[in-house]
């Protein structure tokens, strides 16, 4: 279902790329159309300012609706496939981007965030991914700088706005930054910061049938800084797919 034929990627301060058209126009506009309204979604003040709908929460809305949508069932079961996580593996092993996993397993966790006995017993890494629908408002929506819980490993971020519905000089892209204090770069633990806190190194914008992907580290700062859309601008609509270790 994804493409990663158009794939462009910076290195420094940590892997991050851009994927324009991962999704093939039909099934893209088709998404669009049949995304969730922002009833179904959990407001999460404590990141920032957005509403989140995944499996984490709000779950009872986020299963509900995946079974009450055939478009999304078919992605559901797309990227919690084993198929989603070793092409997303092999991709980036194509740009030098290799993980080091060594023998790892793929399960679908609803939800658990514990490996298996028998994983543990074996070493082994058990990896899963889950995504979940995330909504900003125009008007001062964001994401506060940070880097990422710890046993996350890979992260994908598709827009999902018509052509044309959204203007890059309202914000909404995904910006790398660092902080101004680089005694606390390294943040392995994802400690969130304040804007005034970071430099921007680099953005990128927020387009249609885009993805933005990029490697958990100790310095992967991000975040999106508060959106500037006028009143009755659309909201800024995105998937967000985590690919992660158990614990």
């Amino acid at each position: 279902m994804f493409s990663y034929t158009q794939a462009a990627f910076d290195y420094e301060p940590y892997p991050i790329g851009r994927v324009d058209h991962v999704l093939g126009d039909a099934d893209y506009d088709t998404l669009v159309a049949t995304y969730p309204d922002i009833s179904l979604f959990e407001y999460k003040p404590a990141l920032g300012e957005k509403y989140s709908l995944s499996e984490r929460n709000n779950a009872e809305n986020y299963r509900r609706f995946i079974a009450s949508s055939p478009e999304w069932a078919k992605v559901h079961a797309y990227l919690k496939s084993p198929r989603f996580i070793e092409e997303t593996l092999a991709f980036l092993k194509t740009r030098n981007i290799d993980l080091a996993l060594g023998d790892y397993g793929i399960v679908e966790t609803h939800g658990k965030k514990k490996t298996s006995l028998a994983s543990k017993l074996l070493g082994r890494t058990e990896l899963s991914s889950r995504f979940e629908f995330s909504i900003m408002g125009g008007q001062g929506g964001h994401i506060r700088p940070h880097t990422d819980e710890p046993r996350k490993l890979i992260t994908l971020v598709v827009s999902m706005i018509k052509p044309g519905e959204w203007d890059e000089a309202w914000g909404g892209g995904t910006e790398v930054c660092l902080p101004k204090d680089r005694t606390r770069v390294f943040n392995q633990a994802n400690k969130y910061m304040g804007f005034e806190d970071v430099d921007v190194i680099r953005s990128y914008g927020f387009k249609p049938n885009q993805c933005v992907i990029f490697i958990k580290t100790y310095n992967s700062w991000h975040h999106v800084s508060p959106l500037t859309a006028p009143p009755g601008s659309p909201l800024r609509k995105t998937l967000t797919i985590n690919i992660e270790r158990l614990a």
